[in-house]
């Protein structure tokens, strides 16, 4: 008997990705995907629990970082890594965009350039964004994000050269690769390929930017964090690589850790909570700067130019 040869599939499909070995609707994907990270972050958070019931100090800086690490690689990057595993299983380089070529690396600089050039708009975002009068349930959300922030310095608060580098794996990189693989990679990619049709990526792109804000669950930074957000996502879109928002993410998480730590060896005298509030014409120069970058860099696959 003649058997007819299965034709394969090939080609890229909106989210980059190549044949799936199943046929599930990316809307299932997406849900077992945030089930996977609820499942992951509840267990992370056993072992605080535990600790703090026994007594350890857990609010002592070398814990805080363990923590971190631990709980950014086990909510974000894991599961995605389990997701791929039932629907990507040989695909997940493709899927992810991990193309670290040379022209990705040139990518990865200029969006390093453009999230720079963004910092004085998204301080002028984040002194608006503060300002909210949201009453009492406002004030509720502020003193949750003091509490965070108090944290966050507890963390950053070290003027050694070992203590910088730790706080640039922990707090700047870990973050950048697990956050971008969880929300570019993961939701992100998930949302494009549901709705592939008609609306281009743009729609996932900024559902993406609300979610990724929404998650880090601080009223009063929300708008800063959706704008970047957005800028990520275009991004990812744009460069068809990964590497670039992670660059992207690195150094604006780098930044902060760098400005803490000038500021406890007494190089700047600045308060690092404080944002930069540079002249207006300053700010607009190098937002249009921080476009041209981008359009002149990643426009062509966004179909956008000047």
């Amino acid at each position: 008997e003649r058997r007819i040869p299965v034709p394969k599939v090939v080609g890229l499909n909106p989210a980059g990705v190549t044949n799936m070995k199943k046929a599930t609707h990316p809307f299932v994907q997406l849900m077992v995907l945030l089930l996977l990270a609820v499942g992951m972050l509840t267990v992370v958070s056993i072992p605080t629990v535990v600790m703090t019931l026994l007594g350890v100090d857990i609010i002592s800086r070398p814990m805080m970082l363990l923590e971190q690490s631990v709980t950014q690689l086990l909510s974000f990057a894991v599961p995605v890594w389990l997701m791929l595993l039932i629907y990507y299983r040989g695909q997940q380089r493709d899927y992810c965009r991990f193309d670290f070529g040379g022209r990705q690396w040139l990518n990865a600089l200029a969006a390093a350039v453009i999230m720079v050039l963004l910092v004085p708009v998204i301080d002028w975002i984040t002194v608006w964004n503060d300002g909210w009068n949201l009453g009492r349930v406002g004030e509720m959300f502020r003193h949750l994000q003091e509490q965070t922030e108090g944290i966050l310095e507890q963390m950053v608060g070290t003027d050694t050269i070992m203590g910088l580098i730790g706080n640039l794996v922990v707090i700047a990189l870990i973050p950048a690769v697990c956050e971008e693989i969880f929300f570019r990679a993961g939701i992100q990619n998930l949302l494009q390929r549901w709705w592939s049709h008609g609306v281009g990526p743009h729609v996932a792109i900024w559902v993406t930017a609300l979610i990724f804000s929404l998650a880090h669950g601080e009223l009063f930074a929300f708008m800063p964090r959706f704008v970047m957000g957005l800028v990520l996502g275009y991004l990812y879109v744009g460069s068809g690589s990964i590497l670039p928002n992670m660059m992207a993410h690195f150094v604006n998480n780098a930044m902060v850790v760098v400005i803490y730590w000038l500021t406890a060896r007494g190089v700047l005298d600045i308060d690092p909570e404080e944002p930069l509030r540079l002249d207006f014409i300053l700010t607009a120069c190098c937002s249009l700067a921080a476009v041209m970058a981008f359009v002149t860099t990643f426009g062509k696959k966004l179909k956008i130019s000047c």
